[in-house]
């Protein structure tokens, strides 16, 4: 099989691969049939927040990443559906909220994150109440199987923990008077009636469930993934007392290593103190469970089971993979953020806006393609259909890919007016690729050439400019979207994303399509009209046209050729690529010319001079 026909039958396979996904997720997966629209489009709130941190230290991405996950959490706890939280621009965090946010949003916007330690009173299934749990419980499923591994440190004693919150709360630790924080009399604060309603099974309960009580009450909360419900007590530890939190690899008490992971966590001195007190008492059997909790914004992250005392520095495990435990790791220790955030601007965009700056944008785009299309006609008369097919199959491409991104829940593109326009300007340069390729093929065509034999070559010399030319394209539009921040993003990627259809189409789609054409009496015999007629592109055609028949002159470009050669000097400005070639061959030769009749006869006036110069005898039979 041709070439050309296995790279139009890749393209066809693609398409259809493409189109049959789109099919299938539109008519079982609720797909939409098109994309999906950025704010500017849609219609909402943008509001763009800037880090700063406590310390005046670096903020790291891993930061930047940890509060995108906080402040989504936050948010989609309140019920707001639809949000995008991205990061950009290293500091800044844009939030775009369908409709416009209430004041209890904005606020949870800019709130510090909090990460706090609070031992486990109770512990039942997902849906049951307080009744079906038979008193404590300190079984664990799921994520809360996790333990606190030994390390080997005595606890000193520590003053009375419990009851209500004193004043005193330094450096993470929360002291209180009265009973402990893990004493089952906390069990007796606790509204009964509002754990029973609390469903974990539920999806729209574990994601916008939040912890009501204050740091000096107990609490109702889920457990990890849903998988338990519970009752926790006051908080012993906050997140800030954390020093540091990493993920290893685990070992057992031999020193072996178990093909698990494990999480190491540190605390302040005085946080330790206090933290040893509690795992102390658990691990003794005087709190309700041996549990405590890791809360992190309402949200409890992870219930271990304490398995020996610990202090200062603690290991958390639990069958955890080399993923599973770097999140936790990576949750622990950025948990309590030292991150502060400014609203650095708030803008609304009503729907209505947004729907005239799409039609805007598309009747832009439609007047472009127009023209295009226009102009190729006017250029490349039939020739022409090549660009149009090539442009309305890079369409085709370009809204498959971006449709598809926007459906999958991995990706979750929205189409804004940036990328919009980044789509129309790619109109021009996918022309561009066509024309670079048409001219190539003209001049081959000029040169003497034959159609079918200049395609070829016309094509060999036009991918290296096309492939230089989209290269640069493609490096910029990276280096656009790594530094840029907002809509201009958008704008980059869709025209990376379209310079790189560019290339497919012209290697899988124009090249192929043109040498099929070629292959055609229509294009390959040069019809006048097919633009690659070698009489208008100024060559002369051969005389004999095959079978016995000739060309006429008006055929061969006779008239042309007269008509420039009556213009004299003038038609020097009108010669086309190769009529200059042969011009400047001729007047080289011409030169060469001149110079050989200069040389010889120079040499012929010194051989008669050397003859009038000698003597001259006469032979004796003459006289």
């Amino acid at each position: 099989m041709p070439a050309r026909r296995i790279a139009l039958s890749a393209l066809t396979v693609l398409i259809l691969v493409l189109g049959g996904i789109l099919g299938f997720g539109v008519a079982n997966n609720g797909w939409k049939a098109a994309p999906k629209l950025a704010l500017d489009l849609e219609g909402g709130t943008q509001v763009i927040l800037q880090a700063k941190s406590h310390n005046g230290e670096t903020i790291t991405s891993e930061q930047m990443e940890q509060a995108r996950q906080i402040i989504s959490q936050r948010v989609n706890a309140m019920g707001v559906a639809e949000t995008e939280i991205t990061v950009q621009g290293g500091t800044n965090i844009v939030v775009n909220v369908p409709g416009k946010i209430d004041e209890a949003t904005s606020e949870a916007l800019r709130r510090t994150a909090t990460m706090s330690f609070r031992p486990v009173l109770l512990q039942v299934g997902p849906n049951a109440g307080v009744s079906d749990a038979g008193g404590a419980s300190d079984g664990t499923s799921g994520q809360d199987a996790a333990s606190l591994g030994p390390v080997a440190q005595d606890v000193a004693s520590a003053s009375d923990g419990g009851g209500e919150k004193s004043s005193s709360s330094s450096e993470g630790v929360n002291t209180y008077e009265g009973e402990k924080a893990w004493s089952q009399a906390w069990l007796n604060t606790v509204d009964q009636e509002e754990f029973a309603k609390l469903d974990c099974t539920d999806p729209d309960t574990l994601n916008n469930h939040t912890i009501s009580g204050r740091d000096d009450e107990a609490v109702v909360a889920c457990g990890a993934g849903g998988t338990s419900k519970l009752i926790l007590g006051p908080v012993v530890v906050s997140g800030e007392a954390i020093k540091d939190a990493n993920a290893g690899a685990d070992h057992n008490q031999a020193g072996q290593a178990t093909g698990y992971y494990a999480v190491n966590l540190s605390f302040n001195d005085a946080a330790g103190k206090a933290f040893g007190e509690m795992s102390s008492a658990l691990y003794g059997g005087q709190g309700a469970t041996q549990q405590f909790g890791i809360v992190l914004d309402s949200l409890v992250i992870s219930a271990p089971q304490v398995q020996a005392v610990t202090t200062t520095q603690s290991t958390i495990t639990g069958n955890f993979t080399a993923d599973q435990a770097k999140e936790l790791a990576s949750q622990l220790k950025f948990g309590a953020l030292p991150l502060e955030f400014t609203v650095q601007s708030e803008q609304q965009i009503s729907a209505t806006l947004g729907s005239d700056q799409l039609t805007s944008g598309l009747i832009a785009g439609l007047i472009g393609l127009i023209l295009v299309v226009i102009y190729a006609a006017f250029q490349y008369r039939v020739l022409s259909i090549v660009t149009t097919a090539s442009l309305a199959i890079m369409g085709v491409l370009a809204y498959l890919i971006i449709t598809l991104m926007s459906n999958m829940p991995e990706i979750g593109y929205r189409l804004s007016l940036a990328g919009v326009a980044g789509l129309i300007v790619s109109i021009a340069f996918t022309a561009d690729s066509f024309i670079v390729y048409f001219e190539r093929v003209r001049d081959e065509i000029r040169d003497g050439r034959g159609i079918v034999a200049a395609i070829d070559h016309g094509w060999d010399r036009a991918k290296r400019t096309i492939l230089a030319s989209d290269a640069v394209n493609v490096i910029a539009a990276v280096v656009l979207y790594l530094v840029s921040a907002g809509g201009v993003r958008g704008f980059a990627f869709t025209l990376g994303l379209t310079t790189i259809l560019d290339l497919l189409v012209v290697f899988l789609f124009t090249h192929p399509l043109l040498q099929s054409l070629g292959r055609t009496n229509f294009f390959g015999k040069g019809h006048p009209a097919s633009g690659l007629d070698p009489a208008l592109l100024g060559r002369d055609l051969p005389a004999y046209a095959g079978r016995a028949r000739f060309r006429s002159p008006e055929e061969r470009g006779k008239s042309r050729k007269k008509k420039v050669g009556d213009q004299g000097s003038a038609s020097v400005g009108t010669e086309t690529l190769a009529e200059r070639k042969a011009r400047l061959a001729r007047e080289a030769a011409e030169d060469s010319h001149t110079s050989d009749t200069l040389v010889e006869r120079s040499g012929s006036h010194a051989a008669t001079s050397g003859d009038s110069s000698a003597p001259t005898t006469t032979p004796k039979e003459d006289r």
